[in-house]
This record gives structure tokens, sequence and C-alpha cells, in this order.
């Protein structure tokens, strides 16, 4: 898993949206989404409110923030 320095900045600027666990808008979703699909190369929809599915996002780049 490579992250380039643009995303770890994204990564940042969304986690600040995010860390408690509840994204503060629809936007800051979005971006963990897509995020998590960039760096996973997985296919979750940014328009999803599947809880499980947000939460393997929202985890997924909380690993990734605690190892930066």
């Amino acid at each position: 898993m490579q992250i380039s320095e643009e995303q770890k900045k994204r990564i940042l600027n969304v986690w600040k949206l995010c860390k408690t666990g509840v994204a503060q808008n629809r936007d800051a979703k979005a971006e963990l989404i897509t995020l998590y699909n960039e760096i996973h190369k997985t296919g979750y929809k940014t328009t999803s409110n599947c809880s499980s599915c947000i939460n393997t996002c929202y985890q997924g780049i909380k690993k990734i923030v605690e190892s930066l």
C-alpha cells in the first residue's frame, strides 16, 4: 500500500472532520470513502449509508492516521 504525499494531506484534512466517528457533512463522508477506495483499490459508493461499509472505510483511514 503506497500513499502519496497528496493523499496524506487529504487524509489528515478529512480526519479532522471525521475523527469522532461521525462525518461532519456529506462531503467529508464522500472524501473518506474516496480515499479509502483509492488506497485499498475497493469500490465503495461515496453515497453509501451502509454503516458497516462506512465503518470499514473509517477504520482503514484511522489506521493510516495512527501510522503517520
